[in-house]
């Protein structure tokens, strides 16, 4: 399956109205998760690299996606160096997202012509992404950070620029209008979307209804 370039896998990043993170050890957890998004509509997920067996995990995922879900474009979030970004662009990323500004991955990510959104946290950080030539950056984590007033200030010093606010927003449909109101283009939703109860008990019909209705609550969101 062939990697779309930069420009049209941020193009279809930004498409989504969120996009899910999650990790596990377990694989069949992590299909049956990323199967409920398909099937919900969600055509783009990222998986972290935040396990021991992330990267077995990752490959498992990318030949379950090929197999049964054609269409969805498998990230892989927690990159943080060039050595990880190499291996699992060798392993078929479709993306890769880090919470770090590193020149190191910027150039591997460039060389491999692949879509890099790096974590920014301060003006300084974002001025470098967008010196590199990088018009979307990931703010996190953005709660902590400050919320949406922190975007709104960010962005208006840099105006071009299009961020993802990931880390500490809150799945409701009244939140997130928040932070595309402040300005972003797009979120990053991890646990809430997937409760961790109805992952322990494997309550994947009751997941999926759960978060039918979120997707369905979303598509009420208006984007500046």
């Amino acid at each position: 399956m062939a990697v779309l370039k930069p420009s049209e896998m941020q193009e279809r990043v930004l498409q989504e109205k969120f996009i899910p993170l999650y990790t596990h050890t377990d694989l069949e957890v992590c299909k049956n998760v990323m199967r409920i998004c398909y099937e919900n509509g969600i055509k783009v997920f990222e998986f972290t690299n935040r396990n021991t067996n992330s990267f077995e995990i990752f490959i498992e995922l990318r030949r379950y996606r090929d197999a049964e879900l054609p269409e969805m474009k498998i990230g892989i979030g927690t990159i943080k160096n060039a050595d990880q970004a190499k291996r699992f662009i060798e392993a078929g990323a479709d993306f890769l997202i880090s919470p770090v500004v590193l020149e190191e991955i910027q150039e591997v990510c460039k060389k491999e012509n692949i879509l890099w959104i790096p974590g920014c946290a301060t003006p300084s950080e974002v001025c470098l992404a967008e010196n590199w030539g990088l018009s979307l950056v990931k703010i996190f984590p953005a709660k902590q950070l400050g919320g949406p007033s922190y975007i709104e200030a960010i962005k208006a010093v840099f105006p071009e620029m299009q961020f993802m606010a990931t880390g500490g927003v809150e799945a409701s449909r009244e939140e997130v209008q928040k932070w595309y109101d402040a300005g972003v283009s797009s979120v990053g939703l991890g646990s809430q979307l997937f409760p961790k109860e109805m992952i322990r008990e494997k309550a994947y019909e009751k997941m999926s209804e759960h978060l039918s209705v979120l997707v369905s609550e979303f598509d009420l969101l208006k984007r500046i």
